[in-house]
C-alpha cells in the first residue's frame, strides 16, 4: 500500500484538514526534525546509538522499566526494573548474550528529568495537544504522555492500539524501525476463533490496497532516522527495531479525535459493568466501576470531564495551561479540608468556570448555541484553513474548532446515564450553568446523585 509522505512544504493546515480530521496515517520526512539537538546528542559519529549520552545524568538509584522481548505473557512482554548503570552494562554486553534477554526500554518519562527544549521541539503539526496540556496544568499529579524508547536490534512492540484511543507521533532519532499499521476495522480480520488478537503478525499475509480480500489491509514500511510517523486513533500497529534505535513519542488528543476517545471510554465502562454485573445491586457500585475504569483504562469519567472543562476555559480565555493555573481561585482551597487533591482541583476549576460564566453572558450563549450546532460539516462550510492562510489565522480556526468539539462532547456526556448517575453535573458551583445552557434537559433533583 502506498505510504503518504509529507515534506517541509506540507503546512499545518494541510495536515490538519487532510490527515487529522479524516483520521488518516502519514509519514513525515526527516526535514521536520533536522534541527533537533537529540539527533546529534544521541548519535555516535558512525550513526549508532550513543547510549551513554542518553543515560547520562540519571540518578543511579532511579529505576528503569524494561520489557523482555524474548518472552510473551498474556500477549505482552514481561517487564523488570533496572538501574541506569545496569541497563548501560546490558547494552554494552548484549552481543555476548544474544540467546538470553532482549531488553527494550519503553514508555520512559525522560523529560521529567531533562528540559525538552534541549533535545527537541514539538512539530507545529502536532501542537494541538489537549492531553499533555491538561496534565501539565494539573496540580494533583505529576504525569505526561511524552516518552523515549531505546532498544537494541530485534526489540519490538506487540500489536496494539494506543492508550485512550489517542493519536501518537513517533520520531526515530537513531536507527531504523519497521512498522505494520492497520486501518480501523482491519484488525478484526486477525482475530482468533476465541476472539483474541495475536501479539505478533510479522509472519501473516496481507491484502493490497484495492484488493477485495478476507486478508487484512496493512501498511508495512521502514522508518529512517529523523522521520516522524503519525499514528491515528484506533489504528493497530506493531513495530520492530531493525537496528539499535532511540525514538521520541507523544500520545495526544485534540478536537479531531475527542469523540473517538469519549466513545472508547464509554465502551470500556460498559465492559467493566458487564464484568461486575453480579454485584450491581451493591451500594456504591457505580462509583466502584469508575475506580475499576481508572485502574484498567488509566482515567475515568471525572478526569475526562475535567479535561473538557479545562479546554473550555483555556480556549475561551485564550490562556495557556500555566496562565490558567495562575487564575485558579485560592478561595476554593478553604473548603477543601478532607478532600483529595483531585477534588480540590475540580472545585477550583468549577469555581473559575462559574465565575467566568456569570461575568460573560457570551459564554453561556456559546454553550447553548454550540450544543445545538448541527455538526462538523456545517462548521467546515464556514471555511477551512488552507496553505495560504497565516499561522495566526490557522491557530484561530483551530481554537474555534476546539471550542466546538469540546462543547459537543460535553453535551454527549450529559446524555449519558452513567455520567448523570455519578452526580457530577449536579455539583455546586456549576449546576446552574449546565441548566442555563440547556445541558440538563430533564430536571434531576439536586442531591439525588450527590457525592
Amino acid at each position: 500500500m502506498a505510504i503518504p509522505v509529507l515534506t517541509s512544504q506540507s503546512t499545518y493546515a494541510d495536515f490538519y484538514v487532510n490527515f487529522l480530521l479524516p483520521n488518516k496515517f502519514c509519514l513525515f520526512s526527516d526535514e521536520l526534525t533536522v534541527n533537533w539537538p537529540a539527533r546529534r546528542l544521541w548519535t555516535q559519529p558512525n550513526g549508532t546509538v550513543n547510549i551513554g549520552a542518553l543515560l547520562e545524568g540519571f540518578k543511579e538509584d532511579g529505576s528503569l522499566c524494561v520489557a523482555d522481548c524474548r518472552r510473551l505473557e498474556f500477549g505482552a512482554h514481561p517487564t523488570l526494573n533496572l538501574s541506569p548503570s545496569e541497563y548501560l552494562s546490558y547494552w554494552k554486553s548484549r552481543k555476548r548474550h544474544e540467546d538470553e534477554q532482549l531488553l527494550y526500554l519503553k514508555d520512559w518519562h525522560y523529560f521529567r528529568g531533562h528540559e525538552p527544549a534541549l533535545f527537541f521541539t514539538t512539530p507545529v503539526h502536532f501542537s494541538s495537544d489537549w492531553l499533555n496540556e491538561f496534565f501539565a496544568f494539573r496540580t494533583d499529579v505529576d504525569d505526561d504522555f511524552k516518552f523515549v524508547y531505546a532498544g537494541p536490534k530485534g526489540t519490538w512492540t506487540p500489536l496494539h492500539s494506543d492508550v485512550y484511543r489517542s493519536y501518537s507521533w513517533s520520531v526515530n532519532v537513531v536507527g531504523v524501525k519497521r512498522w505494520w499499521m492497520f486501518p480501523p476495522g482491519e484488525e478484526k480480520k486477525l482475530l482468533s476463533t476465541q476472539g483474541h488478537l495475536p501479539p505478533d503478525i510479522r509472519d501473516r499475509q496481507f491484502a493490497f490496497q484495492d484488493e477485495d480480500s478476507d486478508l487484512p489491509r496493512c501498511y508495512c514500511f521502514d522508518q529512517f532516522p529523523g522521520q516522524a510517523v503519525f499514528v491515528p486513533s484506533g489504528w493497530y500497529h506493531e513495530v520492530l527495531n531493525l537496528t539499535d534505535c532511540v525514538s521520541i513519542n507523544h500520545n495526544w488528543i485534540n478536537a479531531c479525535n475527542v469523540t473517538l476517545v469519549w466513545n472508547h471510554l464509554r465502551q470500556q465502562l460498559r465492559e467493566v459493568k458487564t464484568s461486575t454485573d453480579d454485584v450491581k445491586s451493591t451500594p456504591g457500585w457505580a462509583e466502584a466501576c469508575q475506580d475499576c475504569l481508572k485502574a484498567w483504562e488509566g482515567w475515568n469519567y471525572a478526569e475526562f470531564f475535567l479535561l473538557l472543562k479545562y479546554v473550555l476555559l483555556s480556549r475561551w480565555m485564550r490562556l495557556s495551561g500555566e496562565g490558567l493555573r495562575e487564575k485558579l481561585p485560592q478561595t476554593a482551597l478553604s473548603s477543601g479540608a478532607g478532600l483529595t487533591s483531585f477534588r480540590i482541583l475540580e472545585l477550583q476549576v468549577d469555581t473559575l468556570l462559574s465565575d467566568l460564566a456569570k461575568a460573560s453572558p457570551d459564554l453561556v450563549a456559546h454553550l447553548r448555541d454550540t450544543s445545538r450546532f448541527s455538526g462538523l460539516v456545517d462548521f467546515l462550510k464556514q471555511g477551512i484553513p488552507s496553505a495560504a492562510d497565516s499561522p495566526d489565522k490557522v491557530e484561530e480556526w483551530i481554537r474555534r474548532h476546539d471550542l466546538l468539539e469540546c462543547v459537543r462532547t460535553l453535551k454527549d456526556m450529559f446524555a449519558d446515564s452513567d455520567f448523570l448517575q455519578l452526580g457530577l453535573p449536579q455539583r455546586m458551583p456549576l449546576h446552574w450553568l449546565w441548566e442555563e445552557a440547556g445541558f440538563l434537559r430533564t430536571f434531576v433533583r439536586l442531591g439525588q446523585f450527590s457525592k
